[in-house]
């Protein structure tokens, strides 16, 4: 017994030991060097280069600044793809404080779009994902951190940034100034949400729910508040939940929280983790639940179906005097590219480019339609046959049409009535197009089908639904649908008509909502008689989800639609795949 009772006693002792000498928060000063804004630059992807690593010799770079965007420096990139690099030497102070600390945190600014840090040919930081799985626009703050482990203690150090941005503009932006500081206790707090839905999209009768978990990696317990906010994507308030929570050092805690009941339509989560009553780490995301049962009634005015039967009409008085131009720099292998030109509604001449087999007989086409401002491209690039034919259309106004651009801001011109709104003719133009294809006598005219992303998404409605030469479709992230709703929902494009009601006296928005309810892709998708397959990306702000199956839902043939949890205004390169294939199956080519 009294052995035991002596084991006893030097257990409670040594933990008590153990309690005493627990390491405490380490609360000395923060240690900042601030660096110049000069960078290395190289424009390309890298792939399969050395550009990461710190004994890569980049003389042959040029040097541009942080501080203003690569186009007001003449730099371009290669196919949305670009570099930097920069050596930057530690001070003593921040090394010192690095090494009590754990580590520094590179405080690189704003980037524009995708990205990933290397720091001594390291990966220690990601943002988004690259092509072929693009994840839309990212723009906030780049901080990362940076165990100690990997710091040269002795000499230069390399931090190198690969980035890509889909409009071929990106890199630093708003200033961006580099710091580096010493590693504090919120900056080795981590926490992961997982969406209990794959596509983040919830069916009944599951509730919506997600769980959080947060990583505690300092060598001391840390404790706080979690706090998750769920609103409507128009910002209408559901719930609230809030917990304190204490994490062991190096350890982890986690959480469910669960919607029950929600009604169909998307949602907006916003977790927080408070410390000392500020927010130290924060995710915002969106989520849907039942987005194919989204009550979006149609808005068409009276003579709705009347006015689109008049402007075809209009539309087949103009000659199109069709006009193809040899592009004999973008022709290979088994297509000749095409410079077409012709006349629209309104005798407005517009462009496109169209790819023309090389070989005898009659082939399928798709046509394709454009981003809104989008750049001009060659379709099929790669020149390697396919087994169809291509035109992609450049809407009046844009793309291969800006040098005569008489339309001002294209989205706004017109808006004091319907019959002069830039979408009339920019619809009619859709039309045009498969006149076009139509007319050639390499096409298989019952073999037609429509894809386009954003605008481009947008008008494969508008063709689908005013032309039935149209045999199948593959819009994406499509653009231009239910108005009133996706005013509510994000400012922009809604901010813009605002300022025309405030410049304008005696309009309203009664009046606004009249007009575009004749150019709504809600209202014109109750015509689609085709089969058509629809990506959207769940994190969208540009043109929300909500907006997209507003649309898609008054689609009375056969459809189905493929969400992507984590893209923004883009979708993954799988569903371009799948609608290839699709578009196959639908026109019976092999």
């Amino acid at each position: 017994m009294k052995k035991q009772h002596f084991i006893y006693i030097l257990g409670c002792l040594l933990a008590l030991s153990a309690a005493c000498t627990s390491p405490q928060e380490d609360n000395s000063p923060a240690a900042t060097d601030r660096f110049d804004n000069i960078w290395k630059f190289r424009a390309g992807e890298g792939k399969d280069s050395l550009w990461k690593n710190s004994d890569y010799n980049d003389q042959h770079w040029v040097e541009l600044t942080s501080a203003k965007p690569l186009k007001e420096q003449n730099a371009n990139l290669d196919n949305g793809f670009g570099w930097y690099r920069k050596r930057v030497n530690l001070s003593d102070e921040l090394l010192q404080a690095a090494e009590k600390k754990g580590g520094i945190v590179l405080r690189i600014g704003k980037i524009g779009a995708c990205d990933e840090v290397y720091f001594n040919g390291v990966l220690v930081g990601k943002t988004g994902e690259f092509p072929p799985d693009y994840r839309g626009y990212y723009a906030e703050e780049r901080n990362y951190f940076v165990d100690k482990k990997h710091l040269n203690l002795s000499g230069s150090n390399l931090i190198a940034v690969k980035f890509s941005e889909g409009w071929g503009v990106g890199g630093f932006l708003e200033d961006a100034k580099l710091s580096i500081s010493s590693a504090e206790t919120n900056d080795k707090l981590t926490f992961k949400v997982k969406v209990n839905a794959s596509d983040y999209i919830f069916l009944s009768p599951n509730p919506v729910s997600i769980t959080v978990k947060l990583e505690n990696n300092n060598a001391w317990a840390v404790d706080g508040i979690l706090l998750v906010k769920l609103t409507t994507d128009d910002y209408q308030f559901v719930k609230t939940d809030s917990i304190a929570v204490k994490i062991k050092h190096k350890s982890s805690v986690a959480q469910t929280f669960s919607y029950e009941e929600p009604q169909p339509g998307f949602y907006r989560y916003t977790v927080q983790f408070k410390r000392n009553g500020a927010v130290v780490l924060e995710k915002k995301f969106n989520v849907g639940f039942e987005p194919e049962k989204i009550n979006a009634p149609i808005d068409a005015q009276a003579d709705f179906k009347a006015f689109w039967d008049n402007n075809l009409k209009e539309l087949a008085k103009v000659a199109p005097q069709y006009k193809l131009i040899p592009q004999p720099e973008y022709s290979q292998k088994d297509y000749n590219v095409y410079l077409v030109e012709m006349r629209s509604f309104g005798n407005e001449l517009i462009r496109g480019y169209y790819a023309q087999p090389k070989r005898e007989g009659k082939f399928p086409v798709i046509v394709e339609y454009m981003g809104y401002g989008a750049p001009a491209y060659v379709p099929n690039a790669g020149g390697n046959w396919d087994g169809f034919a291509y035109f992609v259309l450049s809407v009046r106004g844009q793309a291969l049409n800006l040098p005569y651009n008489r339309f001002g801001v294209w989205l706004f011109y017109g808006l004091e009535s319907k019959e002069n709104y830039y979408y009339r003719g920019a619809f009619l133009d859709v039309v045009r197009a498969l006149d076009f294809v139509c007319s050639r006598p390499e096409i298989d005219s019952k073999k037609i089908a429509v894809r386009g992303s954003s605008q481009g998404g947008a008008l494969s409605f508008v063709a689908a639904a005013l032309d039935k030469r149209v045999k199948a479709a593959a819009p994406d992230i499509p653009f231009l649908s239910d108005y009133p709703n996706y005013f509510k929902i994000t400012s922009w494009p809604g901010i813009g008509f605002g300022q025309y009601i405030e410049q304008n006296p005696g309009a309203t928005w009664e009046d606004i909502y009249t007009l575009l309810s004749y150019f709504d892709i809600k209202n014109l998708a109750q015509w689609i008689e085709c089969p058509l397959i629809m990506g959207v990306g769940v994190q969208d702000d540009v043109c929300p989800p909500h907006i997209k199956f507003a649309a898609y839902n008054q689609v009375k043939s056969e459809k189905r639609q493929m969400s992507f949890p984590e893209h923004g205004h883009s979708v993954g390169g799988v569903f371009h795949e799948t609608a290839t294939l699709f578009i196959r199956e639908k026109l019976n080519v092999e």
